[in-house]
């Protein structure tokens, strides 16, 4: 039944694109999943009802957020990314090496392939964890909410131009915005209309920081003390990889992955320590709770009390 409605919904409405569809869907699937286990089904409308609530929230105000108060900034990016790599902005120089805007190469299909991972893979980790290692899930959601809504207070102070949209205004010279480009070519134009200011809910002036760039960080941070050599080498590859596609597309500067980066660093060791914190106190509460308990018991043990 779950596999045809989800079959109905792509016929009628299309592939969806919005975070906050694609996470209801999810937890569609893990309550279905759970029908024969009352517990856990409760459990999916607990943990998973609350934050797709917050990130619809985060996505109306991402909408609402492009009606900046100052701004949009734009020349500190480019006078960054120009000193930085020799006078070019590494958009700019890529496209003109790698990118030909009347043919689709099959680079333009890896980095649109890779931009799009980040709708789906911090749900799909959350999933996987909801269902194996609960308390890391907990954990990671924590995590992934804190660096978002970080993100939406940084939108709404110090709105951003992206690449693409500096070519637009005059601050960097000609470079094609990929992701929509690919997606016209494909015939999905619901799509690329999402990515070219059809939606209420997009906001093309927060490109600082780079959440596209921060999430990946926070997955690497997250597993790297649990993944053996491999696990990491494909971690560091999905950060990099991210990276240059986001910079290639037109779609961040270089100084929006690293300032989304330093933001996925700091929510994950400020996060990870106060978890730690709450987790030895909680523990030290329920060492407490079971001594009195088992004081209480022996108290109250008429064996106990003839010997």
């Amino acid at each position: 039944m779950f596999a045809v409605a989800a079959a109905a919904y792509l016929i009628v409405f299309g592939i969806p694109y919005s975070a906050d569809v694609i996470l209801l869907w999810i937890a569609a699937a893990l309550l279905v999943s759970s029908l024969g286990d009352a517990g856990r089904w409760k459990r999916v409308i607990k943990d998973w009802m609350p934050l797709y609530l917050v990130l619809a929230l985060y996505a109306l105000l991402r909408g609402y957020a492009s009606d900046t108060l100052w701004g949009p900034f734009v020349r500190p990016q480019v006078w960054f990314d120009t000193h930085v790599f020799g006078g070019v902005a590494p958009t700019v120089q890529l496209q003109r090496w790698l990118f030909n805007p009347h043919h689709v190469s099959a680079l333009d299909y890896a980095v649109w392939a890779t931009y799009m991972t980040h709708f789906f893979t911090s749900f799909v980790i959350a999933a996987v964890l909801w269902k194996v290692d609960y308390p890391s899930f907990r954990r990671f959601v924590a995590l992934f909410v804190s660096l978002t809504l970080l993100g939406y207070v940084t939108y709404v102070l110090f709105p951003a131009m992206p690449p693409w949209m500096a070519s637009q205004t005059g601050h960097l010279p000609a470079t094609t915005r990929i992701v929509p480009f690919v997606w016209s070519h494909l015939g999905v134009h619901q799509a690329a209309a999402l990515f070219t200011g059809a939606s209420r809910f997009d906001n093309d002036v927060a490109a600082m920081p780079s959440l596209h760039a921060a999430y990946p960080m926070l997955i690497c941070l997250f597993f790297w003390g649990r993944a053996n050599r491999w696990f990491r080498a494909l971690l560091v590859a999905y950060v990099l990889a991210m990276a240059f596609s986001l910079v290639f597309t037109g779609e961040h500067f270089v100084i929006d992955e690293l300032v989304g980066w330093t933001y996925a660093i700091i929510v994950f060791v400020v996060g990870s320590r106060l978890f730690d914190r709450w987790e030895a106190r909680r523990q030290r509460r329920k060492v407490h709770v079971d001594v009195e308990t088992e004081s209480i018991v022996g108290i109250d043990d008429p064996v106990l009390e003839q010997a």
